[in-house]
């Protein structure tokens, strides 16, 4: 096991050990429950097109497109920790591997492994007539074997840490309620062999939200959020400032609308500033998802998608290292048609789209995709 890997099942272990302590229930009739547990199986062909740079990739291979035939198994699952007359405990985990098999490139074909694994653990409580509130704790991490060049985009091994608080008023007239966030966070990125520089893309950083719900079964939201990024790694090239830091404020809205369907459409405007002009940039995203049944076959269909302008304050032939997810700042398509084929068993088949940039920043590649999956809950009868 890696030196990353362990440092994230010990802190698993801590996080665990330290949640269900402070979560331990008050009377001897709680008890642990498993409320949900999903199994996930399936495969997937995709297409990358982009011969870009990336400083993720340890070998550099020439191609301007490539595929992969990708395999899939995962387990997600909720747990209720404790329910009291006015606290809840809760836990939430979702591990993955997925097995790449690629081809397309000049030198030779890749075969990456991807883990991924995920864990939470909350704690929310009503406060009366002061509304309610939530504490979270999470933990994150990814590992990736045999990373191919570009255009095939796997983001770097990480470990990331997240801790949040939430507070969410009581109703008021018209059912407007108020609701704030604060949150702290942190990632380290696994340097590998000839790749110190992926230590580049550590970051620490603290954020916070504040948001306006009006509505019920229609509802609008309007939110204000502004983050502080310090990443402890990466010179900003002034020296009275030396390491690079951020300030991002984000303003949006949404609407979503529950009925005999499910609708949400947003709008997300991005302003980030920095001490270091390379990652200095503007974003605006529009957002839709719906979910609805289908009057054939006991089919129903998912679309959401994700449009994302983004634009350079700045032209430099320096890299600009972007932080964040893989398709951070990304366009994404997807569309799922799914079905129950057992009381137990449902498969869906999944086409998507995506337009994202790479770790280094105004570089972008596309992926096109078709994926069979199949969500086996053991737990129903």
């Amino acid at each position: 096991m890696s030196r990353a890997m362990r440092r994230v099942w010990r802190g698993w272990a801590w996080a665990a050990a330290a949640g269900m302590a402070l979560l331990a229930p008050q009377s001897s009739s709680a008890q642990v429950r498993v409320e949900d547990l999903v199994v996930t199986t399936g495969f997937s062909g995709q297409r990358y097109t982009g011969n870009l740079a990336s400083i993720t990739a340890p070998v550099v291979d020439s191609t301007d497109g490539a595929s992969a035939v990708v395999g899939e198994v995962g387990v997600r699952g909720a747990l209720s920790l404790f329910e009291g007359e006015r606290t809840r405990a809760f836990g939430t985990f979702d591990t993955g591997l997925r097995q790449y098999v690629a081809s397309g490139f000049q030198r030779r074909d890749y075969s990456p492994q991807e883990f991924v694994a995920r864990a939470q653990i909350g704690l929310l409580r009503s406060l009366g007539g002061w509304g309610d509130g939530e504490l979270r704790l999470s933990g994150r991490t990814r590992t990736v074997d045999d990373r191919p060049p570009m255009p095939l985009f796997l983001q770097a091994s990480f470990d990331e840490w997240n801790a949040a608080a939430v507070w969410r008023s009581p109703t008021f007239s018209e059912d407007v309620r108020m609701d704030v966030r604060v949150d702290a966070e942190q990632a380290d990125f696994e340097g590998i062999a000839g790749l110190d520089q992926l230590r580049l893309l550590d970051r620490r950083s603290n954020g916070a939200e504040v948001g306006i719900s009006l509505g019920s079964e229609s509802r609008v939201r309007a939110f204000t959020a502004l983050r502080w990024t310090d990443y402890p790694e990466q010179e900003s090239f002034d020296p009275t400032d030396p390491f690079r830091r951020d300030r991002t404020l984000n303003l949006g809205a949404s609407w979503s609308f529950g009925s005999a369907y499910l609708a949400e459409v947003g709008v997300v405007g991005t302003i980030n500033r920095s001490n270091s002009s390379r990652p200095e940039y503007d974003a605006i995203s529009l957002t839709a998802d719906l979910l609805m049944p289908l009057p054939w076959y006991g089919l129903n269909l998912n679309v959401f998608g994700v449009l994302t302008g983004k634009s350079y304050v700045q032209d430099t032939d320096f890299a600009r290292l972007v932080p964040g997810e893989e398709a951070d700042d990304a366009s994404i398509v997807f569309v799922d048609l799914s079905r129950a084929i057992a009381d137990n068993l449902g498969v869906t088949l999944r086409f998507g789209w995506t337009r994202a940039e790479t770790d280094i920043g105004d570089s972008y590649y596309q992926r096109i995709g078709t994926t069979l999956l199949f969500n086996y809950r053991p737990l129903l009868r």
